[in-house]
């Protein structure tokens, strides 16, 4: 009645490969989809991280002054020279 023959062992064995392929598969497609939930609320904010949802903190902000000889703009504190002849910001 349940006599066990080469076919039916091997049988069982591809539906149970079958069956954990199968498993595995479905697991990597749901790990895809939460990545994606998490990727777009940061795309929104301009990517400050996974599920914080605070705006992003601003960036500081520095006054810039144009240069008299090169007509480029360099930070008004701690302006370093360029290289330049008669560069007016410092050694």
């Amino acid at each position: 009645m349940f006599g066990l023959s080469f076919t039916k062992l091997l049988m069982l064995a591809i539906v149970i490969l079958i069956v954990w392929y199968g498993f595995k598969y479905a697991a990597r497609i749901e790990a895809v989809k939460q990545s994606r939930r998490a990727e777009t609320p940061r795309r929104r904010q301009g990517g400050n991280g996974g599920g914080d949802t605070r705006p992003p903190s601003p960036r500081p902000v520095e006054d810039l002054v144009k240069c008299q000889r090169c007509d480029s703009f360099v930070a008004a504190q701690g302006a370093a020279n360029c290289g330049k002849s008669q560069c007016p910001w410092g050694v």
